[in-house]
């Protein structure tokens, strides 16, 4: 696997799937326009080595933005299939943990370049503004560590983080996060929470803090897991807390006690600018960072976007993880962009109703981010393939009859809530008639012939000038 960031865009450029852009940009507006682009046509990864005002750091753009970019990050061929990276997240769940490895700080690539008191400058890197209306430039890419106050549990997300100034930054969580529970009591013990944030480290370690893994797991541990060797970590400058040692940044403070301020908006995944939030303070007391460091950033927004490659597989396994005891027939789930608020359930369906009730568990799980519309189907569909999934609707499907609709549901970032944000859930049973239904019964289903297989591929060589 990869030791850092560095050797994860070797292997990149080893597989044709990064470009050097050597050409002088600037930081507003082409950061954006370069990776709204690169996502619209599934292009390889990009660094920007030239940045105007910018004498030393370099920009990384749309590292991870492609299911063949997603499925090397997991170690795994670039043509592995979505299923197949399902199945080395589950791989990686059960290896949990490979504990991590504490190195001396003179091995720590990190720690080349250490500044702390004025030497404190965000607008030293380039941090992008991505969209136009964007509040401000945005931390996306965040690698957030805290501790538990009481229990001293280590804890890894991804934040968004609006930079407010040289030293400081707004950060967003919500309630039912994990950084949650620990800013919550260090506020009731009266003090300010200690944080650190690595930009620009192995993926692996950005997958592990990207995603929800169950409380009390140590997301350095799994990202261990996931590349089946220790992450090496090295003790931070200020606060007490562990640093990923191969990290191009570093940002060191604490989450202060002192009043919050309003941040966004942002662009957020739906497609749509989310409004402004009353959030905590990041206060900056020192910034480590590689010579010559590569700043990585995540396009947020409508997708494809880069976050919904990194995050759909790890969704899609704690979904199915989750669905298994209520919904054993259940045989594969897939998420269609947005895939945040589209889930496909396909199962071998026994009894008239269970996919119903997949269907509703599904939308109540607590592993469905922000869930809003559950498909079912039958195996005979591809739940990845969103033409097969809408001809199952078109004809297996009907709207008085196969509709669950759940009204009362709560979602701030659905562009089309209320403005208290309630909202209401979909759930389509697109599946064949059950023998015991009144519905009217096919004579059967139209299936391929034999030969089918061969002859497209036959067909595919030929059109990229092969003989047929």
């Amino acid at each position: 696997m990869y030791s850092d960031l560095r050797e994860w865009i070797a292997h990149l450029e080893s597989e044709g799937e990064f470009l050097s852009l050597k050409e002088e940009i600037k930081l507003e507006p082409d950061a954006g326009a370069i990776s709204r682009a690169l996502c619209d046509v599934r292009g390889p990864g990009i660094i920007a080595e030239n940045i105007h005002g910018f004498k030393d750091a370099r920009l990384a753009i749309g590292l991870g933005a492609s299911w063949q970019r997603a499925a090397m990050a997991l170690g795994l061929p670039k043509k592995a299939t979505q299923k197949e990276q399902v199945k080395a997240w589950e791989q990686a769940l059960e290896r949990y943990p490979v504990k991590s490895k504490l190195v001396a700080k003179k091995d720590a690539p990190c720690k080349q370049n250490i500044l702390r008191g004025e030497g404190v400058n965000l607008f030293n890197f380039p941090i992008p503004r991505a969209h136009l209306q964007d509040a401000g430039p945005y931390l996306t890419k965040t690698e957030c560590i805290t501790k538990d106050p009481d229990s001293g549990w280590i804890n890894v997300g991804t934040y968004r983080m609006q930079v407010l100034d040289r030293n400081r930054t707004a950060i967003l969580f919500l309630a039912y996060r994990h950084i949650a529970e620990h800013y919550i009591k260090a506020r009731r013990n009266g003090k300010p929470l200690e944080m650190a944030v690595a930009i620009g480290t192995d993926p692996t370690v950005f997958l592990a803090a990207a995603v929800k893994i169950p409380r009390g797991w140590n997301e350095f541990d799994f990202g261990g897991a996931l590349r089946n060797e220790p992450v090496e970590l090295v003790k931070a400058e200020t606060v007490d807390l562990p640093v990923p040692a191969t990290a191009e940044i570093v940002l060191e403070g604490t989450i202060t006690l002192k009043a919050d301020l309003l941040e966004g908006p942002f662009a957020e995944f739906p497609g749509s600018y989310s409004g402004c939030f009353l959030t905590p303070v990041f206060e900056i007391s020192a910034i480590t960072h590689r010579d010559h460091p590569i700043y990585d950033m995540l396009l947020c927004g409508r997708p494809p976007v880069e976050g919904y490659y990194t995050t759909c597989i790890p969704g899609v396994s704690a979904l199915q993880r989750e669905l298994s005891h209520a919904c054993p027939n259940v045989t594969q789930i897939a998420y269609l962009p947005p895939y945040y608020f589209n889930c496909v359930i396909q199962g071998k369906w026994t009894y008239r109703g269970e996919a119903r009730n997949a269907i509703l568990a599904a939308l109540a799980a607590e592993s469905n981010n922000n869930p809003k519309m559950a498909i079912a189907v039958d195996e005979d569909i591809d739940p990845w393939n969103a033409h097969e999934v809408m001809w199952a609707i078109a004809t297996r499907c009907q709207a008085n009859t196969d509709l669950v609709i759940l009204p009362g549901s709560y979602n701030r970032m659905d562009p089309s809530a209320e403005v208290n944000g309630s909202m209401c859930k979909l759930g389509i049973d697109a599946t064949k008639t059950i023998p015991s239904s009144p519905r009217h019964s096919v004579a059967g289903w139209v299936m391929p012939r034999e030969g089918t297989e061969a002859w497209k591929e036959r067909i595919l060589r030929a059109m990229k000038g092969g003989k047929l």
